[in-house]
């Protein structure tokens, strides 16, 4: 998994101050990121052209203003082979953006007294992976979620990014000191939530179901496989061949805290309002994710990244804006949102192009 996916796609992007979408002679208006509002028609022309230039199979994507989804569209294939369309009910791999949902639901756990982001997680419970390092009886969930705790991305992989299946977990650093993107970390937390619930890690959905996913009509969304997403998701592709990619699969189903969401656009933008209005999690904690808690140094290719819970920052001349990206290889995802503006946007899809797709999406949005 791309471990600077996240950074890259956290950008200055000029954000209205007007305030609602617009209607005209039937054609829906969305309020774009320099305070114009571009036709229904429009951007479905410049999502299709993109589409067939970048040679993307299938997207799912969605425009939020004000609170409400103003714009929804699907698009293409869900395999290049059989040529069935992507519908309403295809879904998509959110990959690293599975991190944003997941410190909600912790946020939630903290509301509800469960755990304290500042308690060492070995008071609660003790972790054999990591025992033998002194270092780890520091680690909490607040180092956890703003990517401060020490641990490699993966212990699967060396410092060079060597692939060992045997790879011991490992503190990098002094926990708390610097920021290392980490899904080792995310894990650990996973596991820990689950033991003070008294369930198994992968019951976590049914806690997350219960909690996020009905309460906003995120019906299908998931981080366990299950037979409506292998029903439903779309297959992955790379440089335009089927590639399993990094994805869950039903030979790989298991929650992963960090990775495996499997969602869409639509039922996304029901978590990015409900986000935005600290909905389900309090003010207080929800302020919490959108606070800035480490930093990546700048270095000679890239300016200093700075990260929330869960959740990439960067300050704007409109304001601090917010975004995640996802890669898992064949598939690729991303949302930005302004929460002072209302405005946001959330997009899928089963190639390996977002990165492309987002660079020209901002550049039609600011120039229309």
């Amino acid at each position: 998994m791309n471990t600077k996916i996240i950074y890259i796609l956290i950008i200055s992007i000029a954000l209205s101050s007007c305030k609602t979408s617009q209607k005209v002679g039937g054609e829906v208006f969305i309020r774009s990121f320099n305070g114009n509002h571009i036709s229904s028609s429009k951007i479905d022309a410049f999502i299709k052209h993109q589409m067939d230039s970048l040679n993307m199979p299938g997207l799912s994507i969605a425009f939020i203003n004000d609170d409400k989804i103003v714009y929804h569209d699907v698009l293409g294939v869900k395999n290049i082979e059989t040529q069935e369309k992507v519908d309403d009910a295809t879904m998509f791999d959110a990959a690293s953006m599975s991190k944003t949902v997941f410190s909600f639901f912790v946020m939630k756990m903290v509301d509800d007294d469960l755990l304290d982001l500042d308690t060492p997680l070995y008071t609660y419970m003790e972790y054999p992976d990591i025992d033998y390092d002194e270092r780890y009886k520091s680690i909490t969930a607040r180092m956890v979620l703003s990517h401060t705790s020490g641990f490699p991305n993966w212990r699967y992989l060396d410092n060079q990014g060597n692939y060992n299946p045997k790879g011991k977990l490992r503190i990098e650093f002094e926990p708390g000191t610097k920021f290392q993107y980490s899904g080792e970390g995310y894990e650990y937390l996973a596991k820990v939530i689950a033991y003070l619930k008294g369930v198994k890690k992968n019951e976590l959905q049914g806690l997350i179901k219960a909690a996020i996913f009905d309460p906003l009509a995120m019906n299908n969304s998931s981080f366990v496989w299950n037979d409506y997403i292998e029903k439903h998701r779309a297959d992955g592709h790379f440089k335009g061949k089927l590639n399993k990619g990094y994805s869950s699969s039903a030979k790989d189903p298991n929650f992963k805290a960090s990775a495996s969401l499997q969602t869409e656009s639509k039922e996304f933008s029901n978590f990015l309002i409900a986000l935005m209005n600290a909905k389900i999690v309090s003010e207080k904690n929800r302020n919490e994710l959108l606070k800035i808690q480490s930093r990546k140094l700048a270095t000679k290719r890239a300016k200093e990244q700075k990260y929330g819970l869960g959740i990439g920052i960067e300050e704007s001349d409109y304001g601090t804006n917010y975004a995640h990206g996802g890669d898992n290889k064949s598939h690729t995802a991303l949302y930005v949102f302004n929460q002072e503006k209302k405005v946001s946007y959330v997009f899928f899809t089963n190639s390996e192009n977002r990165n492309k797709f987002n660079k020209n999406l901002l550049n039609f949005l600011l120039t229309n």
